[in-house]
């Protein structure tokens, strides 16, 4: 038979080796999974198994010191499976979905600290917090306070970890705009980000400035422009994480996070800061 008369071999994913099967899927975004999991009996399954395959012992053991070490400071969903520490703790399959979701084995050596314990500025003459305007506000989901800044002129906010040890770290910050998210600033009144850490020779500042359109996409819900921070949405709760550049400690030392809003003196709010991270990466 000649290669003209040879017809094309249809492979279903079933009919691949269970490895190649498991790469696959590693493939498709977690939030998939249900539906393809609805095709078939057999695919159903497969995506169990996928589930267990990926709820590895290191997992369990980095959510266990995660969980230890930030009790108190769970986001919604890290909440729902708060009480899984070993793998017989899993009872359903939706426990495996929001554990994997959760990504434990990134989250093993992050502490974080809620704003509540940061110096909050929320000026609105000489450079001290108004108790009308900077509020430390319940939030019903969270079950926990939150900074939640109303209205105010100037903003600062900053943490810092004072002994941290050599590394590389990721440093997050967790913040909301509310429904009355005011923000009415000119091109050229940026909003300061910072992290100063121990360098080689002395302290050293990563500074990122962002304008009123990075504010805009993110209150408008669109992608926002690939730049010195990274912006993750948490689409089911509103939440955004802040990620700053990787900081490399190269003495032992503190590290601080800080946002600084000063250049425009109009009034501004609607915001609200949960917490800010410090995690260890190499």
């Amino acid at each position: 038979m000649g290669v003209g008369d040879s017809h094309p071999v249809h492979l279903h994913l079933l009919d691949l080796p269970l490895d190649l099967q498991m790469a696959i899927l590693d493939f498709i975004p977690l939030q998939d999974l249900p539906q393809l999991s609805r095709s078939c009996s057999q695919v159903n399954e497969l995506v169990g198994t996928f589930l267990e395959h990926k709820v590895t012992v290191k997992m369990l053991t980095c959510w266990d010191s995660f969980n230890t070490t930030n009790t108190g400071l769970l986001t919604e969903m890290e909440q729902l499976v708060a009480h899984i520490r070993k793998k017989e703790d899993i009872v359903t399959r939706l426990d495996m979905y929001r554990l994997v979701h959760v990504r434990p084995v990134r989250l093993g050596q992050a502490v974080r600290v809620k704003c509540g314990e940061q110096r909050i500025s929320g000026n609105y003459r000489m450079g001290w917090s108004h108790p009308d305007f900077v509020n430390f506000g319940w939030d019903e989901k969270l079950g926990r306070k939150v900074v939640k800044l109303d209205k105010v002129r100037w903003l600062q906010l900053a943490y810092t970890w004072p002994r941290v040890e050599v590394g590389r770290y990721q440093v997050e910050v967790r913040m909301r705009l509310e429904k009355n998210f005011t923000w009415p600033h000119t091109k050229d009144q940026p909003t300061v980000w910072t992290v100063k850490s121990q360098g080689e020779e002395g302290e050293e500042n990563s500074v990122v400035e962002v304008d009123r359109e990075w504010w805009k996409h993110i209150w408008k819900k669109r992608e926002v422009p690939v730049g010195g921070l990274v912006v993750e949405k948490e689409a089911v709760y509103k939440w955004v994480r802040v990620v700053f550049p990787l900081v490399e400690v190269v003495r032992e030392g503190a590290v601080t996070v800080g946002v600084k809003d000063t250049k425009c003196t109009l009034w501004k709010g609607g915001l609200s800061f949960d917490f800010s991270e410090l995690r260890r990466v190499a």
